[in-house]
């Protein structure tokens, strides 16, 4: 594990955690942050990719067929605190069935998840699939568990480093974005909170990204929250 305490940039950290993740027998993982809108109207799941390596026909079936409002993954991740296989996941629906059916056509097999509840109620969701041996493997969980978590503390280290100057360059527009980006929200909903475009608020969040040094908008905002540029 101590690679990623070496990491010096995000990229170099998701590689660490990807040569840790493939030396326990997962050849793919993907880490994303799930947060559900609080819209009573339109309730769903709100999925940004931080970073991941999962074979580029399933994502884009995946993002195609819009399968992160019905992913069973995400759906146990709210309920679980510990790490969770796949396939221990109980009241699978048919559409669920198919998710899980179809990601093992697609070279998934199995997976091993681990969630990271954050403040405000998303979640830092690290994702390890691969051979049944492996997920199956009582003392993989533990070093899974244990590898999500210093990604999580260097990813913390690594916002810290960069953000103390890059926060002087945040506007309040930019700031009050990435508030409700934190919050799950849409470019949509956000302008519509905010009384502008959808378009300007894509703006405010690519400018706040350069800022911040990052290409993911979930990646600024998870990380703008812990350094508390931003309200959780």
């Amino acid at each position: 594990m101590m690679p990623l305490a070496y990491a010096a940039d995000l990229p170099s950290l998701a590689d660490s955690f990807g040569n840790a993740a493939n030396a326990l027998g997962f050849p793919h993982f993907v880490i994303s942050r799930v947060a559900r809108t609080r819209s009573p109207c339109l309730p769903r799941t709100a999925l940004e990719v931080i970073c991941g390596d999962y074979p580029d026909e399933w994502v884009r079936h995946y993002q195609r067929r819009n399968y992160a409002c019905a992913d069973p993954v995400h759906r146990a991740a709210f309920t679980q605190s510990a790490p969770f296989r796949w396939h221990d996941i109980i009241g699978l629906s048919k559409a669920e069935h198919r998710i899980l059916d179809e990601a093992r056509q697609a070279g998934l097999p199995g997976g091993l998840s681990v969630p990271l509840h954050q403040p405000g109620g998303s979640i830092l969701l690290f994702s390890l699939a691969g051979p049944l041996e492996s997920v199956n493997d009582a003392f993989n969980a533990r070093l899974a568990y244990l590898i999500s978590t210093q990604f999580h503390f260097e990813l913390h280290r690594l916002t810290r480093t960069r953000s103390t100057k890059a926060s002087h360059f945040l506007t309040p527009r930019q700031r009050e974005c990435l508030t409700w980006v934190a919050r799950g929200k849409t470019s949509t909903e956000i302008g519509i909170i905010l009384g502008i475009s959808r378009y300007t608020v894509d703006y405010h969040i690519e400018e706040a990204m350069k800022a911040l040094n990052f290409n993911s908008r979930t990646a600024a905002a998870v990380n703008a929250t812990v350094q508390g540029l931003v309200e959780p």
